[in-house]
């Protein structure tokens, strides 16, 4: 077995990443060599502590191509996987002279791989996607769910972290209340909603997380809220994306948008409420059977491509304070 390197080029936004995690863990396997991941400073943290992973290397988006490029001259890779579709992407492991080259075919990319195949006709899993791509190296990446690790001394880190916002493990769930797209965001006045109830008939605390841009919209949820001031807080944009994720680990549950979060809390495994609105389910439904997604376009014509701005926020109506807080109330009780 003469690998003795493989590159993988990751993909942009967190969610995806989260489904790479399978394919980079069953190569590592199948090879037994050093994988590094090559990708941006945002989804840096999906990668951290991760076993099966050598170097991540992050590059911002100005720099990304002249220090990718650099680096895979450097390093000497046997392989590249480029899981990006886009031409560019395979032109880099081209120009760098790496041996095997594999991905997908399209916008006349080809000639650019060594080992490619056409993009699938029909919709597939993000894993799915994936784990064929490594087939075309003799990998079966179908058995193996996404995972994300915590080093011992971050460990160490969460109760600090609880302390200084005055939580307590498992007394708080977690809620993502904005999002990338409006047409995926619910609304403030019915995350308040559910927050009393949690808070009045469960007696746990209500912890906002999320990136900066979502801090005003938890003012929002905060401003429509009737109950304890004290119970309900809004920490966006004041934990970075590996605390959040601790925040997520000690917590109860996280109500959520169809967010990156989102796929980061049902990957490590606690309950998850989330809803569908324009996004297909059957590509980037989370695996985790602790996430339940409540599918906000179910009623629309499945043939229907329409998935028009206005639909989408008119299907997020169709989820109501009290369809999530039943299904809350199933899945907790389910865990205990």
């Amino acid at each position: 077995n003469m690998v003795k390197k493989i590159a993988i080029l990751g993909l942009k936004r967190i969610g995806d990443a989260i489904y790479t995690l399978p394919l980079i863990e069953a190569v590592q396997l199948k090879f037994g060599c050093k994988v590094d991941v090559f990708t941006q400073p945002h989804v840096k943290d999906i990668y951290t502590a991760n076993p099966y992973i050598k170097n991540v290397f992050s590059f911002s988006k100005k720099d990304f191509w002249v220090g990718t490029l650099q680096k895979l001259k450097a390093e000497n890779y046997d392989i590249c996987i480029v899981l990006h579709s886009s031409f560019k992407y395979a032109l880099l492991p081209f120009l760098a002279k790496v041996p095997v080259r594999i991905g997908y075919q399209k916008e006349l990319r080809s000639w650019l791989l060594t080992n490619s195949i056409p993009l699938p006709k029909l919709v597939v899993h993000r894993m799915v996607h994936n784990a064929n791509l490594a087939k075309l190296i003799d990998v079966d990446s179908t058995k193996i769910e996404p995972h994300i690790y915590f080093t011992e001394d971050e460990a160490k880190k969460i109760p600090a972290l609880l302390t200084k916002f005055s939580l307590n493990p498992q007394k708080y769930i977690t809620f993502i209340v904005g999002s990338n797209a409006v047409e995926r965001r619910w609304f403030p006045e019915n995350f308040a909603k559910v927050a009393e109830t949690v808070i009045k008939d469960y007696g746990l605390k209500v912890c906002i997380l999320g990136a900066k841009e979502d801090f005003e919209i938890g003012v929002r949820v905060l401003d429509s809220f009737n109950g304890d001031g004290k119970c309900l807080i809004n920490l966006a944009g004041k934990t970075s994306l590996r605390e959040t994720m601790y925040l997520f680990k000690e917590s109860n549950a996280l109500i959520t948008n169809d967010t990156g979060p989102m796929h980061v809390a049902s990957t490590i495994g606690i309950p998850v409420i989330t809803w569908f609105g324009p996004t297909i389910e059957n590509e980037v439904g989370p695996p985790s059977k602790n996430t339940v997604v409540l599918n906000s376009t179910a009623e629309f014509d499945k043939g229907e491509k329409d998935h028009s701005h206005q639909r989408a926020i008119e299907s997020l109506h169709n989820i109501t304070p009290d369809t999530v807080l039943k299904a809350f109330d199933k899945l907790i009780k389910s865990q205990e």
